[in-house]
């Protein structure tokens, strides 16, 4: 699997987790009317969070050897902590907020794909240093 692809699958994995994260902390009314309240179980929490983090970390690592680009670690690095900070934080009831921040860390994690995606793409025929 190439790095464009993995791109893509952890942006629509990152995407959906901080979607998730979003819709139940604003509107959990919205969740039960739809029927579907098994989203607000545990095992999707975690199993969101687990696609984001994993694919983030792999495309990262991945992408970085094509384009060796070190701003894109960093995106990748902080959006991780920060969706770790906030899917602890809900997780565990530490702080209010906790969802922010996993919704903060989500959307940190797709531009990271993005940018990451456009480094290789600008790489693809040349040589990056």
């Amino acid at each position: 699997m190439n790095t464009l692809s993995l791109d893509r699958m952890g942006g629509v994995a990152s995407a959906t987790c901080a979607l998730h994260c979003l819709v139940l902390s604003v509107a959990p009314a919205l969740v039960t009317s739809l029927g579907v309240e098994f989203l607000a179980q545990e095992v999707f929490e975690w199993g969101f969070f687990a696609a984001a983090v994993t694919l983030a970390a792999i495309a990262a690592a991945l992408g970085y050897r094509v384009h060796r680009n070190a701003w894109v670690l960093v995106g990748f690095g902080l959006g991780g902590l920060v969706l770790v900070a906030g899917r602890l934080g809900e997780a565990l009831g530490l702080y209010e907020g906790a969802a922010g921040l996993a919704v903060a860390g989500g959307l940190m994690l797709v531009a990271s794909h993005v940018f990451s995606a456009r480094r290789t793409r600008a790489c693809q025929g040349a040589c990056c240093t």
